[in-house]
């Protein structure tokens, strides 16, 4: 990868970096939606809601793997721009060792508290046991799954996205065939599930380990001190993607808390399937961003910075495209869509009234993600944390508890749309904010200690 391949292919490269990561995060959700059919069918709804109330965890674990992972990968893209090659593979090193010894210690750490955190999160006599089954196997699992996120931002860091796309569909595959054997054949219920979740993330770790360690790779593992004021700046650059998670987790929570407040346990499992949706195009969003960032990081080591900003309205466009398709698909197809998962006519009921609510969603989500991903990539981490911070946190929660307590269950799916609306002018503005500062000859950012 070089400037004027980037400069000439602009689209060619968006799309080369992109699709592939589009399509390992696109599994990522096919798996998840694999395991909801397969226990919403099999085990029941039951099942599935006591997997959504724990699904915090999930994106706690993700927002350590994104902060250090994207924090991480910024940095090694400006330094094999800038040409320093010994530099960016002591970060790759450190940035892997952080982020396993973080996830071990925090799985430890919640094993000790389980209980006090399975209360926390609402799993009341009727779930808890699926709730034990399930989650004690994932404490296991997400410090791999952790792993396996930053080692592949490194793979397409290092220019191979073909690589991470390729390990993907092997373990969406592996993940169907285990489903299908330990839930449907074996009648290891949502056990099974999570045994099988853990089985394939373990193999990809190895796989991609691998990877680093082959002739194949241009990165590679190698010795390293460990440097405090290095991690300091992966955290700072990835911070915007930890708040984003972190969002999430909070935003679930309070989600349940409020469905089942509203609706029982069946409007948490129609916000589940509906869930799926929405977050199966987020994962195109991050995807398109995964595959923006190296190639933003890279130009603006290079000192590229209208390229970088061109690459930005590039992917924005593309997305605002996708976006609309989506909403129209399920806009007419969103009760077949809720009918797969085997609930009753009253959960496929609330689906279908919340798709029409988060048509908006998918029309702007992009956008906010783009931006956000963007500004972290170019070094401007603040503004990346303030959109992240108000669509997933300060406007969503204040839209969760006040539309619920006027418009009752249809508050509760005017909530994500409305704050990503409202992001989305924040996210114009600071755009625009960059674009004034450019043309004054004032960048909005400021390199990373570890290009100086």
């Amino acid at each position: 990868m070089n400037t004027e391949q980037i400069k000439e292919n602009k689209l060619k490269m968006i799309l080369g970096f992109s699709i592939p990561s589009i399509i390992a995060m696109l599994l990522e959700t096919v798996i998840t939606m694999t395991d909801g059919y397969f226990t919403g069918n099999y085990v029941g709804e039951k099942a599935l809601a006591a997997i959504n109330l724990g699904l915090p965890i999930l994106y706690f674990y993700l927002g350590i793997g994104l902060c250090v992972g994207v924090g991480g990968t910024v940095i090694c893209g400006r330094l094999l721009g800038a040409e320093d090659g010994k530099r960016a593979n002591e970060v790759l090193s450190q940035t892997i060792v952080t982020s396993l010894v973080a996830c071990v210690v925090i799985s430890a750490f919640l094993a000790v508290l389980f209980a006090p955190v399975r209360n926390l999160l609402g799993a009341d006599a009727a779930l808890a046991g699926f709730f034990n089954e399930y989650y004690k196997v994932m404490l296991l699992n997400y410090p791999l799954m952790v792993l396996t996120t930053v080692l592949g931002m490194f793979i397409r860091v290092d220019g191979k996205p073909q690589v991470c796309m390729i390990i993907t569909i092997t373990g969406c595959v592996l993940n169907a065939v285990l489903d299908y054997a330990l839930v449907a054949g074996l009648g290891l219920g949502v056990f099974g599930s999570a045994i099988g979740s853990l089985t394939v993330q373990a193999i990809t770790a190895l796989v991609m380990t691998g990877y680093f360690l082959s002739r194949a790779s241009g990165l590679s593992y190698t010795r390293f001190a460990f440097d405090r004021a290095l991690n300091k700046e992966i955290m700072f650059n990835g911070f915007s993607e930890f708040i984003g998670e972190m969002a999430s987790a909070i935003s679930m929570f309070v989600f349940n808390f409020v469905l089942m407040k509203y609706a029982g346990p069946e409007g948490v499992a129609a916000f589940t399937i509906l869930g799926y949706v929405v977050y199966g195009f987020s994962m195109i969003c991050i995807g398109f961003g995964q595959g923006l960032t190296p190639l933003v990081s890279f130009m603006f080591g290079a000192k590229e910075f209208e390229t970088a900003i061109e690459l930005r309205k590039i992917t924005n466009k593309i997305l605002f495209g996708i976006g609309v398709a989506i909403a129209a698909i399920f806009l007419l197809m969103g009760r077949s869509y809720a009918g797969l998962f085997g609930c009753s006519d009253i959960v496929v009921d609330m689906v279908v009234t919340g798709f029409r609510f988060y048509l908006a969603t998918f029309l702007v989500m992009g956008y906010d993600v783009i931006n956000s991903m963007y500004f972290t990539s170019c070094g401007d981490a603040k503004s990346s944390a303030l959109i992240s911070s108000l669509r997933g946190i300060v406007l969503l929660l204040a839209f969760t508890f006040i539309l619920p307590m006027i418009f009752g269950m249809k508050g509760i799916w005017m909530a994500g749309p409305g704050a990503e609306i409202l992001t989305a002018v924040v996210s114009f503005c600071l755009i625009n904010r960059q674009r004034l500062a450019l043309e004054e000859g004032k960048p909005a950012w400021k390199p990373e200690k570890a290009l100086q």
